[in-house]
């Protein structure tokens, strides 16, 4: 099987739970593909393995799906594969129109990703205002926003949900063999993805209220938060005996 999980408040945020998930996939490691997807850049969620001393995945999505590795190699096909019409000079300068978007730290931008975060008192519309003004200048990007406050413009291409997708074809795994799980905005795009999932009980709003209007019989709102909601999306879909 193929599992894919977020970082921060999906795995990690419960100790305890976490060591019991890392047991239980351990005794299945043979049986199963192990991938992280996170918005964090690549080598900050390697610092975050190592702190919380995570397992090793075969596979790393990192940067909100901008990027994959395997083996500490970025993935030049992946990144070929989402280049295809990206232009981020034209959204430089759309993104000059919208002062209320603070730029992140240069450790957390990619040639695939131009992040933000959102002033706290930036006006409600101002995502979609942003969305609006990108599909006005058919600019091939789109804009994923989560947690209140970070904003991530990517390639169409890109998101944690097509580089799933794509890993998935060269796996050869199938949708029902495939549970992903996530917490916030920027895990809505696995949820749109045929996959099984876990949406863990501390999920944000956002998240919540998309799967509110979109849920499906493969969408399991767990009872648990962090590790824990894992444990008991695995245990109800019967994917690990």
């Amino acid at each position: 099987m193929l599992l894919v999980t977020d970082l921060d408040n999906t795995l990690v945020g419960d100790d305890q739970a976490l060591a019991v998930l890392n047991q239980k996939l351990l005794d299945q490691r043979d049986r199963l593909y192990l991938v992280y997807a996170t918005g964090r850049s690549y080598k900050s969620a390697q610092e975050l393995q190592r702190q919380k001393q995570l397992l090793e995945p075969d596979y790393w999505i990192t940067g909100v799906g901008s990027q994959i590795y395997q083996n500490n190699q970025l993935w030049a096909d992946w990144a070929g594969h989402i280049s295809q019409d990206w232009h981020p000079e034209p959204i430089f300068a759309l993104v000059h129109g919208f002062p209320q978007l603070l730029p992140q730290p240069i450790a957390e931008q990619n040639p695939w990703k131009l992040s933000f975060n959102l002033h706290p008192a930036a006006p409600a519309l101002t995502i979609k205002q942003l969305c609006s003004a990108i599909d006005q200048e058919a600019i091939a990007a789109q804009v994923v926003f989560s947690s209140g406050e970070q904003v991530d413009i990517l390639p169409s291409r890109a998101g944690k949900g097509k580089a799933v997708a794509y890993l998935q074809n060269i796996l050869q795994i199938s949708w029902g063999e495939t549970l992903v799980c996530g917490d916030s905005g920027n895990d809505i795009s696995l949820f749109e993805q045929p996959a099984l999932g876990v949406i863990v009980a501390n999920a944000q709003a956002e998240l919540k209220a998309w799967w509110q209007s979109h849920r499906q019989p493969r969408h399991y709102l767990a009872e648990h938060s962090y590790a824990g909601g894992i444990l008991e999306g695995l245990d109800w879909f019967k994917l690990l005996g």
